[in-house]
């Protein structure tokens, strides 16, 4: 058997490619890091290759997720109650002053399992927790040894520092957070970018930048003339986060200071106006939205389909597995069927029943993988079953109770798969995931460190006086703690 010749033989086929389109039943011929051929039979000698008896299973390049902060995994669970208020009070300004590099190492390698996991390849990691070097380099070391692929993105944001019972001063805590970058991040940037990363390679350096709307515009301009000398290849920014940010207007600063292009992956994007997403779109810029967040926080509708519906580049994120759980599977669904209730909300207005359902299901597979791969720079290698690219691609049971029996592939992948059903991996070739299980991975081991760097975490978080912080922010950013109250 000749090594990485692999056949993916009898699958049902979602290519993602319009020139090549879907088959009912086909094959897949991976050679070395590349898919070599898709077509409905693939005649090779059986004896020189690994044969991957895929029948009954659906076959779709990897999900691309456009907007991670891997780094909180081992706080999984802690934000599902929480405000976008809850989340700078306490994970800015609080968990994120008590990781070590080892617990960033964790929570990077951990949480790009779980991507893999789940049927995700490439992830846009934006890194905002860049404490130190070591912090940085424990960051790119945790997703290297996962084995997934995208773009990492070195974060510019200062957390808090704090030193457990000295007292808390908040007008230092907001300096310490929103003052200017310090100068060694922009060194380290280059170091990192130049000691671990090329241009053509599995996972591609970008930027993760501060939180630019609530900064002086003259800041905002260095800081990114600065990061644009790294030649990062995607710049990640939160922006446009509903109400909070509806008096920043940044898209039209960006555009009069030539900043727009497509290096610019926007991530949220719920208080854009029509006319600033018509200016992302026609400069090429990308937007992520991660639907689940948004909705949670308050930070507007979910802007992937007014985007895509303008010419832009629109794609889907996870954003935090602090409070949500790290698959694709959730934002498909949780984006489609909220732009098909706000679709169905004008019949209502108007007194009648919808006759059509729109938007189509298809549509949020697309935006989960060649549209991720779009608004991430990396569609000329993944995002779809292509010959020629690499060897990207997820198989989906069609065995199990919850999927079988497949009538409509689409609908199967969209609305009734989980993690639990992806039954093999690939990555640039390598298989990550094979028979439902990952590979290569001791997870009790894995678990044991996890569960230890979470206590770590939480022992010294809970040691800081909340209150004192969540008083600055509530007060600071106009948050109103009443409108989360369910009404009786």
């Amino acid at each position: 058997m000749t090594e990485n010749r692999i056949l993916i033989r009898g699958a049902s086929i979602l290519s993602m490619d319009p020139r090549i389109g879907d088959f009912g039943k086909g094959d897949i011929l991976i050679e070395g890091e590349t898919i070599a051929a898709v077509a409905p039979t693939i005649s090779v000698d059986t004896g020189a290759v690994e044969l991957v008896d895929a029948e009954s299973m659906i076959a779709i390049p990897g999900f691309v997720d456009t907007h991670r902060h891997t780094w909180q995994t081992q706080l999984r669970t802690v934000a599902v109650d929480w405000s976008l208020c809850d989340y700078v009070i306490n994970m800015r300004s609080i968990f994120a002053a008590f990781y070590r590099p080892e617990d960033v190492f964790l929570g990077n390698y951990v949480g790009c399992l779980e991507a893999v996991n789940g049927g995700i390849t490439s992830v846009v990691d934006h890194c905002h927790i860049i404490n130190s070097p070591d912090h940085a380099d424990e960051a790119v070391r945790g997703i290297f040894e996962s084995g997934v692929g995208g773009v990492f993105c070195y974060g510019m944001f200062r957390n808090a520092k704090h030193q457990i019972g000295a007292p808390i001063e908040v007008g230092e805590l907001i300096g310490e957070m929103f003052s200017d970058v310090e100068d060694w991040r922009f060194d380290d940037g280059e170091r990192v970018r130049d000691r671990y990363f090329h241009k053509d390679g599995r996972v591609r350096f970008g930027v993760a930048t501060n939180e630019y709307e609530f900064k002086p515009y003259d800041e905002v301009r260095s800081e990114l003339s600065r990061i644009r000398l790294l030649d990062p290849h995607r710049i990640s920014m939160h922006m446009a986060m509903g109400a909070l940010c509806k008096d920043a207007r940044m898209v039209r600063y960006f555009a009069e200071d030539r900043f727009l292009d497509e290096k610019c992956l926007f991530v949220h994007g719920g208080g854009f106006t029509d006319q600033e997403l018509r200016l992302l779109a026609e400069f090429g810029c990308s937007v992520s939205a991660t639907p689940d967040t948004e909705m949670q926080m308050g930070m507007g509708h979910p802007v992937g389909y007014r985007f895509a519906s303008l010419g832009g580049k629109a794609s889907l994120g996870i954003d935090i597995v602090s409070n949500i759980a790290g698959d694709m599977f959730s934002q498909m669904r949780l984006q489609l069927q909220a732009q098909r209730a706000r679709v169905n909300a004008r019949d209502e207005l108007e007194g009648r029943m919808p006759g059509l359902v729109s938007p189509a299901t298809r549509s949020a597979l697309e935006m989960a993988t060649i549209g991720g791969a779009r608004a991430a720079g990396l569609d000329s290698v993944t995002g779809s079953l292509t010959p020629g690219k690499k060897a990207d691609i997820a198989l989906i049971s069609g065995r199990d109770i919850n999927t079988a029996p497949v009538i409509d592939p689409v609908g199967t992948v969209v609305f009734y798969a989980n993690p639990s059903n992806v039954d093999s991996v690939w990555v640039h070739g390598r298989a990550l995931k094979r028979n439902g299980a990952l590979l290569g991975v001791d997870w009790p081991h894995w678990r044991r460190r996890l569960v230890a760097s979470t206590e770590h975490v939480m022992a010294n978080a809970q040691r800081i006086p909340l209150e004192k912080i969540q008083n600055l922010w509530t007060a600071l950013w106009a948050f109103d703690r009443r409108s989360t109250v369910w009404p009786e």
